[in-house]
Parts: C-alpha cells; sequence; structure tokens
C-alpha cells in the first residue's frame, strides 16, 4: 500500500540505532496521522469552495460544477469532446454526460457530432452560454482574488504545486 507521504528522515525513524530497511521505509503512525489529516483537510476544502462559490454563480443559474465544465469548453481551440473535457477536469464520462444534459436543458451549451467519430459528439457554448460565460468570468475572476488573498504569491505556487504532484500522482 502506498501512502502519500513526505521522505522519512532515517535519523528521527531509527533514533541513531542501526535497523532493518523496510522498518526504516514503514510510515510511523503520525505520518499516517498527517497524511489522513491533511486527506480530511482536502475534503473540507473542495467542499467549502463548492459551498462558498456558490452563491457567485447562482444568478447565473449554474452551479460550481456546471460552472467548471462551462469555463472548460472554452480552453479548447476548437470544440471539445465530451472524453476531451472528462479527462480535463478528472471526471467519469458519465458525470460529464449528465453536466452537458443539464447544461443544454438552460441552453447553455449545444452538442454536435463530431465528424471524425460518429459515437463522439463536441460540446460548444451556446450564445447563452457565451453571455454567461463572459458575465460570470469577470465575477469568478474577483471571487478568487478575495478567496485566495490570504495568501502570498510562494504560499499560492507552493500550494499549486503540491496540489499538482498529488492529482499526478493519482491520475
Amino acid at each position: 500500500m502506498s501512502l502519500l507521504l513526505p521522505p522519512f528522515d532515517r535519523t528521527h525513524l531509527t533514533g541513531g540505532k542501526e535497523r532493518q530497511y523496510i522498518d526504516v521505509l514503514m510510515p510511523t503512525r503520525s505520518d499516517v496521522a498527517d497524511a489522513e489529516t491533511t486527506v480530511a483537510g482536502i475534503i473540507q476544502l473542495a467542499n467549502l469552495i463548492t459551498r462558498k462559490l456558490a452563491p457567485t454563480l447562482r444568478r447565473y443559474r449554474v452551479t460550481p460544477q456546471q460552472w467548471t465544465v462551462l469555463a472548460s469548453v472554452g480552453q479548447f481551440e476548437s470544440p471539445p469532446t465530451m472524453a476531451d473535457i472528462s479527462r480535463m477536469l478528472l471526471v467519469s464520462k458519465q458525470n460529464i454526460t449528465g453536466m452537458v444534459a443539464r447544461l443544454e436543458a438552460l441552453d447553455l451549451v449545444r452538442r454536435t457530432e463530431d465528424p471524425t467519430d460518429l459515437r463522439a459528439s463536441r460540446i460548444q457554448l451556446s450564445r447563452k452560454g457565451e453571455r454567461v460565460a463572459q458575465s460570470a468570468g469577470p465575477m469568478y475572476q474577483r471571487w478568487l482574488s478575495q478567496t485566495f488573498a490570504d495568501l502570498s504569491a510562494s504560499e499560492r505556487r507552493a500550494l499549486q504545486k503540491s496540489i499538482t504532484r498529488l492529482v499526478a500522482t493519482l491520475s
């Protein structure tokens, strides 16, 4: 079983005594507790972000999850497939299918056939979706600025670096 733990300080773990190599590599109870606390904190943070972002987006009648899909469509040079969005957001294709269906019902996106793959659909913002993205984008940017205002630039970079490493580890 692999735990996401920092490198071990052998001196601290061995107390200066000779020990088996496997003993040195085994995580201590405090290492596991730190990892568990970190995972719990990440889950709490994700829940708080969703809950605190929702009022900012409510006037546009989209949820934070729907906003993420709308914003991701704009990240591609050409209309992405649902699989493209799924890979970008690291969510299941079934999840994206449901979100796209709800966004279609709100007339924020539309599906078009992929001429190169008849099994795939490409997703485009509708005119209403473009208006929502253009209006909500600046509000979202202000929300981000306020949310991260207490972190210095170096703290934000360190946080992003850690998140990127964890995502890569888990992907």
